[in-house]
């Protein structure tokens, strides 16, 4: 078993995308071929207008940095990160299947619920893989890792009866750079835990109450907290009294007493009354399952599920596009997964950079759920405007221009060392080096990028360089520049300083209807 798999590497791999699998509000998740050998991978990617952003890309760099620690059966591997024209992206292993949402929908739209072994065969795994997260550690400290985002769309399952969790975009740790504002929401809000919807500081019981909501749903076979706006769905996730698994209103007889009681732990209120940890959680499932004399067959059970449930057709993507990554860090290697020992994993040296976007309400969790498609163009026949009737004014008889005075002729330059004749006779010598009005010689050069909502014009150190949004790559001096963007038709305009360093690629999103 090697230790090493995080090496930097002077391999560029190019990949070809094939569809689109998500789309959400911050990211954008597309299936793609690594042409070096043919293999299938997911490349993620933070979405415009947000990856002119400098602060989304911090944070889609820190779920990346966050990601390369992790080694397991259970999570979905990250692979490779690159960059391109577009801006940073990161490569993850193709979990060929489709993700918990799917199942879940299916057993609503049908009215027929999910068996209790096919939940408990998604939920062992999954908990394995919590278990996992919140106990990493990084050279003998804790990481503190919270996923923020356990929900349906964001467990993947194979053909091959895998359970993955996908998507740490959202993720909190001591890992992160880019801080998130004191009471900013992450996640989706119906498998928020109430203390997260608060904006109060969260741990890892936040992943418990998810997890808690997500056994609800898929064994009683409908939304735990479901209404009309997202304020309405807040205030259930605070103060609605759940009911048991066990209730004849809810699941009946299907359910025992020791699975309705986990559950109705997960979902206390409280943090300090849920599990003590996700590790507890799992040896209480695995107790449940023994007892049902399941453990030989619960990858099958996944794996029929999988091939049963539909599949959600790519949202094509034309197949000359190409990503081809400028930096190679940490290529994983194409065998299983193991999970390195402790000992191993503080010393491995650091793989992949960072995965993000995160998601500020809605996520691009599913690796395999697609948005609805483009409709098609409507043409809307308007009625004809008449042309407008101009009318010339009166001409002012012409004048010819006045004679313009001829420039000083300027003296030639005289030699170094020369002595010249001044006014007052007396002869100095002249300088041996002109002084010169020349800027001085730059340390190097960058390229700006800027985009804005609603379009506007850029300017740079007072000159027009885009009539209207996005600038891409302009090359700069290293240094700091005046921005100016604005938009004439709306009467918007904003000002800002940007500092451009040798080499790099300072990226920004201008809202213009803020102050």
């Amino acid at each position: 078993m090697t230790t090493s798999t995080a090496k930097t590497s002077a391999i560029t791999e190019t990949y070809r995308e094939l569809g689109l699998l998500a789309e959400g509000g911050m990211a954008l998740v597309v299936q793609a071929v690594r042409e070096s050998d043919g293999a299938s991978v997911v490349v993620k990617r933070v979405r415009p207008p947000l990856c002119f952003d400098a602060s989304f890309v911090r944070l889609f760099l820190d779920e990346g940095l966050l990601h390369g620690e992790f080694e397991h059966a259970n999570i979905v591997r990250l692979v490779d990160k690159g960059e391109d024209e577009q801006g940073p992206f990161l490569v993850f292993e193709h979990v060929c299947g489709v993700d918990f949402a799917v199942l879940m929908e299916q057993a609503r739209a049908s009215g027929v619920p999910l068996d209790v072994e096919l939940v408990l065969a998604v939920a062992r795994p999954l908990v394995s893989a919590l278990s996992f997260v919140h106990g990493a550690c990084r050279d003998g400290h804790c990481l503190d890792v919270v996923h923020r985002d356990i929900s349906p769309g964001n467990v993947l399952l194979g053909d091959d009866g895998s359970v993955k969790l996908a998507d740490f975009g959202v993720a909190a740790s001591r890992l992160k750079t880019e801080q998130t504002v004191a009471g900013e929401l992450k996640g989706k809000f119906a498998y928020m835990a109430p203390e997260q919807t608060r904006g109060e500081r969260v741990t890892s019981s936040a992943d418990l109450f998810a997890l808690g909501v997500l056994l609800w749903e898929s064994l009683a076979n409908r939304r735990l907290f479901d209404a009309a706006t997202d304020a309405d769905i807040v205030h259930q996730v605070r103060h609605t009294v759940v009911a048991r698994l066990d209730d004849p209103a809810i699941a009946g007889a299907r359910i025992e007493a020791p699975l309705a009681d986990l559950v109705a732990e997960l979902l206390h209120k409280d943090p300090s009354s849920r599990p003590s940890s996700s590790s507890s959680v799992l040896t209480r499932l695995q107790s449940i399952i023994d007892n049902r004399a399941l453990d030989d067959g619960l990858t099958r059970l996944v794996a029929r599920a999988v091939r049963q449930a539909p599949r959600r057709d790519l949202t094509v993507i034309a197949p000359d596009v190409r990503r081809q990554t400028q930096r190679v860090v940490g290529l994983a290697g194409a065998d299983t997964i193991r999970r390195l020992p402790t000992a191993a994993r503080r010393k491995a040296p650091q793989a992949v950079a960072a995965v993000a976007a995160v998601a500020a309400v809605v996520g691009v969790g599913a690796f395999f759920a697609v948005g609805a498609g483009v409709p098609a163009e409507v043409v809307i026949n308007l009625p004809p405007v008449p042309a407008p009737v101009f009318h010339r004014a009166p001409q002012p008889p012409p004048t010819l221009p006045l004679p313009t005075p001829p420039l000083p002729t300027p003296p030639l330059p005289t030699p170094p060392g020369v002595i010249v004749s001044t006014p007052d006779k007396k002869p100095r010598p002249s300088p041996t080096t002109p002084p010169s009005t020349a800027l001085p010689a730059a340390d190097g050069f960058g390229h700006l990028s800027v985009t804005s909502e609603p379009w506007g014009r850029v300017s740079v150190d007072g000159v027009v360089v885009a009539a209207e949004t996005p600038l891409v790559k302009f090359a700069l001096t290293s240094g700091r520049h005046q921005l100016l963007i604005e938009n004439p038709v709306l009467g918007l305009r904003k000002k800002l300083v940007v500092n451009v360093s040798k080499d790099g690629h300072e990226r920004r999103f201008v809202d213009l209807t803020t102050p």
